[in-house]
């Protein structure tokens, strides 16, 4: 039996974590904690206030689920109590606090797995196993701002990061050079980024992305000689000859970050195989792409990004 501490009980924890491990017959939820009374009152199992005293409990693992701005903090403290870590996206809000934790993974023999959850998506998994012979990607992204950019940063942390995740997942091929032009807002986060990212031995990547227009928008579009496709997170575009989208209908039911967590931690996943990093790289290495975003729109030059 695999007991679990989970720090942070947002949406996205309640919604899709705690289901998921409630499925399972093999875990147990030690404690979870959050500053919020009000939701902790929700959660039929111990519920802490702060996250020190959850660390102290006989637990095998860690789920962070906290807002990004404390990422690096609740996974540095798990890792240093020697429990494996899942982390919501982005790993933390710096590359040098990624590399550090990466540095920590593999010094404790500890799994840290960043949870990009479209590699578990079987749209991704789909285009991953059949795409070919890329000529161009293009990413367009709307969310609008939702207040909660002081504790998550702005739209590359709190989003784009999946794409700039997910793009060279998906051509198995990592993102060596970046330019870009960024708008801001008076408060300091980006409201339009536009970037063109540089694949290695491959085709550009072009991807816009808009914050507070009121619209959402959310699609990878591929396009290759043979056959060309649009994610739409879970749904899956294919382009006739006549360039024409139509649903992909006939895709397997997709896999769960969480449960390919817990397998991982029961010594069931070969790293080698498995579909996301253990060892915290792939958070990483997106990080060192925000950056290089960032520092593209700040000076106008083209960013080289060092490979892991």
């Amino acid at each position: 039996m695999i007991r679990i501490g989970i720090i942070g009980l947002g949406g996205f924890c309640a919604n899709y974590r705690l289901p998921r491990l409630r499925e399972r017959g093999d875990v147990e939820i030690a404690a979870l904690c959050d500053p919020d009374p009000a939701r902790r009152s929700t959660i039929d199992a111990p519920a802490l206030a702060d996250y020190r005293p959850l660390l102290e409990l006989e637990i095998d693992c860690a789920l962070v689920n906290s807002p990004n701005i404390f990422h690096f903090e609740h996974v540095e403290a798990a890792l240093e109590r020697g429990l494996h870590v899942l982390v919501d996206k982005p790993l933390t809000m710096t590359a040098n606090e990624a590399s550090a934790l990466v540095e920590l993974s593999r010094a404790k023999k500890r799994i840290l797995m960043t949870a990009y959850t479209r590699h578990f998506m079987a749209s991704a998994q789909r285009v991953r196993a059949v795409i070919t012979d890329v000529l161009a990607i293009t990413a367009v992204q709307r969310k609008n701002d939702d207040g909660r950019t002081a504790r998550h940063g702005g739209i590359l942390h709190a989003r784009t990061v999946h794409i700039l995740d997910l793009v060279p997942w998906l051509l198995q091929k990592p993102i060596v050079a970046v330019a870009a032009r960024i708008d801001y807002a008076p408060a300091g986060h980006e409201t339009r980024v536009d970037a063109r990212l540089s694949l290695k031995d491959g085709p550009e990547a072009h991807v816009l992305c808009i914050s507070g227009d009121g619209q959402y928008q959310d699609e990878i579009s591929i396009y290759a000689r043979t056959q060309s496709f649009r994610l739409e997170r879970e749904r899956l575009y294919a382009m006739d000859r006549r360039g024409r989208w139509s649903l992909v209908d006939n895709l397997p039911r997709g896999g769960s970050s969480t449960d390919h967590f817990i397998d991982a931690v029961q010594g069931n996943i070969d790293p080698a195989a498995s579909p996301t990093a253990l060892d915290g790289r792939d958070g990483l290495q997106a990080l060192r792409v925000v950056e290089a975003i960032k520092e593209a729109g700040r000076t106008g030059r083209i960013i080289d990004i060092p490979e892991i």
